[in-house]
């Protein structure tokens, strides 16, 4: 049997990968001291809890944060120094690990974007945009200069193989030239879950295959400087194309099995070539049954973690808004001091999204089931399989999608007339009763946001239900006002800007000179 050379190129990623990781760097590496590393890492794990991100962005979050506050401060090469150090400090990267050398193959990459920036006005609004799009890039590729992302690269190649040779185009709505890069975008959003910061970073490289070879004072940053606005603008609009949601969610529901078949390629080793090459489909079902196990028993853990960060975060917040807003207001306008609004606004939406989230479950049997027959046609040993990519049918047009939209309108201003009208029995007052509702949108919207994280691992389609019918006519309108006003409430968190704008830079710049101080006794203690 012939093995398809893109799993080919996977199995062999993914064995260079693993001696990458195995292998120690040779001369001087980078040292932190280990007592001040746990006070950035515990302030690391509180901030991140206080905003809600995927864990495998958490360090090029980390990246960013640290160019913002410190380009235009240090040269390139202090930048890239600290950048390690305090990477180390957080244990985004493992102490005792890293070539002194790193530092200066970091501050290549930090002098490029320097020249980049100084391109860029940042007094104007368009001005920052450019700022913000460039720092969103920089912090990708710093972090893919310092860890490769060799194995991810691979799966996503392999992904982008299988579903392209399988793919059918039945709606005009991504023209034929775009279709290779909207696929792409969509195997990377679905299959390596990469965020828009990544995504810029990525299809830059493709318009410039040469990008992160790029110096400085090389001709080509001179000329992409010029140029910056339209670049820009250019990828904008393919990560914005209006057909690339409904072809993610194609690719979405199976990229588990892409993740499945790196698993067992990663535990097997050689053995996956041979269990592909002689078609040992016993052997090799078992061990992707079990790979499939281990992603829903992760998936359980993330699940439980997101909710508890998500009810902790909301938890503070409505404490707050209690104590600086609600309170205040009854005390001071109504004259009246009736705590059951408060403590049921402080106590009911966290438990309403707790609770969310943590009923959600999985269809494992089936859904392993259809793992294990998608694998069998992506390493080219089962019943072939295809996908097609199509358009739904647009309702909310027309006559009856006036109908439609009124009738939506309708449950939503019934359900929130309802609501207060309860409330009101229960001696809520008119703040108490908007609080209670815009924050059962928000929860609601964000509770089932963390809930659907489940479809990351299913290929099997489920049914709602006659429950799950009545729900979604009374709450789905709640659902997606919470939605609405998530995406065009202003994205401040006043907890954030706290610790970015007024903590950590006093903060790092404490832990720094600790570290200084423990490395001067350290060296006084060897001269007795």
């Amino acid at each position: 049997m012939v093995m398809d050379t893109s799993f080919e190129f996977l199995l062999g990623a993914l064995k260079k990968a693993k001696e990458q990781a195995e292998t120690k760097p040779e001369g001087e590496l980078i040292t932190v001291s280990e007592t001040v590393s746990v006070a950035a890492s515990v302030y690391e794990t509180i901030r991140n809890t206080l905003e809600y991100d995927e864990e495998h962005l958490l360090r090029r979050n980390a990246i960013r944060r640290i160019l913002n506050r410190r380009l235009g401060e240090v040269t390139s090469e202090v930048l890239a120094g600290d950048l390690m150090r305090e990477l180390i400090w957080a244990r985004y990267l493992p102490n005792k690990t890293v070539a002194e050398t790193m530092i200066g193959t970091v501050a290549v990459v930090v002098e490029k974007y320097q020249a980049l920036f100084a391109c860029v006005d940042g007094s104007t609004k368009e001005g920052q945009h450019k700022f913000e799009w460039l720092l969103d890039v920089a912090s990708t590729e710093l972090e893919y200069t310092v860890v490769p992302p060799i194995a991810d690269e691979a799966l996503a190649s392999f992904a982008y193989a299988q579903l392209k040779s399988r793919l059918s185009w039945s709606s005009p709505v991504i023209v034929e030239e775009d279709r290779d890069l909207q696929l792409y975008i969509a195997v990377h959003r679905a299959v390596l879950k990469s965020n828009i910061a990544t995504l810029r970073f990525r299809v830059l490289s493709l318009f410039y295959p040469e990008w992160t070879r790029m110096q400085a004072k090389s001709e080509e940053i001179n000329s992409i400087c010029q140029s910056i606005p339209q670049t820009i603008e250019r990828i904008e609009q393919h990560l914005r194309h209006p057909g690339q949601d409904t072809l993610y969610m194609l690719v979405r529901r199976h990229a588990v099995v892409f993740h499945v078949i790196r698993d067992v390629s990663e535990e097997q080793g050689t053995g996956m070539t041979k269990m592909v090459a002689e078609r040992n489909t016993l052997a090799l079902d078992g061990l992707i049954a079990s790979a499939a196990g281990l992603r829903y028993d992760r998936f359980r853990v993330r699940l439980k973690n997101s909710v508890f960060r998500a009810v902790t975060f909301l938890f503070i917040t409505k404490m707050m808004l209690a104590l600086l807003i609600e309170a205040p207001y009854e005390r001071l306008v109504l004259k009246t001091t009736e705590i059951t609004p408060l403590l049921v606004n402080i106590i009911f939406h966290p438990t309403l999204l707790g609770v969310i989230g943590l009923t959600a479950r999985l269809p494992e049997a089936a859904n392993t089931e259809a793992i294990i027959k998608e694998a069998h046609a992506f390493l080219g040993i089962g019943e072939e399989i295809g996908f097609t990519y199509k358009l739904r049918r647009p309702w909310a047009q027309g006559m009856l999608g006036i109908i439609f939209n009124t009738m939506y309108a309708v449950v939503f201003f019934g359900m929130v007339f309802a609501i207060s009208a309860i409330l009101h029995r229960f001696d809520f007052n008119s703040l108490s009763i908007v609080f209670f509702i815009f924050f059962l949108s928000l929860v609601t919207f964000f509770g089932l946001k963390i809930r659907n994280t489940r479809r990351e691992l299913m290929v099997v389609e489920t049914s709602t239900g006659f429950f799950g019918t009545i729900g979604d006519i009374l709450f789905l309108p709640i659902v997606r006002s919470g939605r609405w006003i998530a995406l065009r409430a202003p994205r401040i968190n006043v907890f954030i800007f706290f610790f970015d704008f007024i903590v950590e830079a006093p903060f790092k710049a404490a832990i720094s000179m600790v570290e200084g101080w423990l490395a001067f006794l350290k060296e006084k203690k060897e001269e007795i």
